[in-house]
């Protein structure tokens, strides 16, 4: 998936590996993790499978990789964007966790579920700020609320806003439960 991502990142123009993670972080790190461990061996294989073309440049007295997609990294991307979306089972370290949390006193899954809901918080504030931004600048530009690449990018953050709501509701709701068996 990573090397979707960065295909398609490069779409939108040429980047370094720094430029590419500083904009996975402002997008699609919020649903699909990205580090700078995984972005440089996946720059690697589209490279070397000819889908990125690498372009070393001098940037105040230094050299700076710059990638850039090729056509036939434009045609792989377009490919894989076109297929059927696959439903995928979640992979959330919270719910492997309370699977086991029998074994756990009920006071320290309070604790735990409520230091969780904290991040969830943060997080669900983040995507907020970012979603306000995104209503005042487009407020400004009618002709890019009508940009089909705008509009996806947008989407998925509302998407982004309404999953953590739910997580957020639901993780209140299970720490009200432990609250009620605790006696609190």
């Amino acid at each position: 998936m990573q090397d979707k991502i960065i295909l398609g990142l490069l779409l939108d123009g040429d980047k370094s590996s720094y430029d590419l993670k500083k904009s996975m972080e402002a997008s699609t790190g919020f649903f699909y993790n990205s580090s700078q461990g995984s972005i440089q061996p996946a720059l690697k294989k589209l490279v070397q499978n000819g889908h990125v073309h690498l372009t070393e440049v001098r940037q105040g007295g230094r050299n700076k990789k710059v990638y850039s997609i090729t056509e036939e990294g434009g045609k792989e991307f377009l490919s894989w964007a076109g297929e059927p979306i696959a439903l995928d089972k979640p992979r959330d370290p919270a719910l492997v966790k309370m699977f086991f949390f029998n074994y756990v006193e009920d006071s320290r899954k309070l604790e735990l579920i409520e230091a969780y809901l904290k991040e969830i918080e943060t997080v669900r504030s983040t995507l907020n700020m970012f979603q306000q931004m995104n209503r005042e600048q487009l407020g400004k530009n009618q002709e890019l609320l009508n940009n089909p690449k705008v509009k996806s990018r947008l989407d998925t953050l509302e998407f982004g806003s309404d999953y953590y709501e739910f997580l957020k509701a639901w993780y209140e709701r299970y720490a009200q439960k432990i609250k009620e068996e605790l006696g609190s």
